[in-house]
């Protein structure tokens, strides 16, 4: 896949898809499992190593951790876990609340140059998207 020809906004494209995992019942997730694909926004980010058949769930390491004000709880709560993920979700957001609403809150993009590696070799201590203000990833 050419990056160029992409469009970050389309979080999980068919053609990524069909190289991802099929999710199981399952899934656990372990420092071992294989990321495929890793999404991003002002309030987190999400890596996944799985889909379902219909592309509309996906398995994976989940981090939200939006700031209080940005007042986010309707939609996504602060985690830092393996989970479900519901991606047709995450591009509802996307369309609706980001790209017609101009709201930044809901930028969700998918790095465009990724490469599937094992989860055990992401710094999951580090932000990728910073928003201004302040964001502590620390959820002791």
């Amino acid at each position: 896949m050419t990056a160029q020809n992409q469009n970050p906004l389309d979080l999980v494209p068919e053609s990524l898809a069909k190289l991802m995992k099929t999710k199981s019942g399952e899934s656990k997730g372990s420092i071992e499992d294989l990321i495929y694909c890793h999404l991003y926004g002002v309030v987190g980010d999400w890596y996944l190593s799985e889909i379902s058949e219909d592309r509309e769930t996906a398995f994976g390491f989940q981090i939200i951790n939006s700031e209080p004000v940005w007042e986010m709880d309707n939609w996504l709560t602060n985690s830092c876990e393996w989970r479900d993920i519901s991606i047709k979700t995450l591009q509802e957001l996307v369309n609706e609340k980001f790209l017609k609403e101009k709201d930044i809150r809901f930028l969700i993009t998918r790095d465009l140059f990724w490469e599937p590696i094992n989860f055990s070799e992401i710094n999951i201590e580090q932000n990728t998207l910073f928003y201004p203000g302040t964001t502590d990833r620390n959820f002791s």
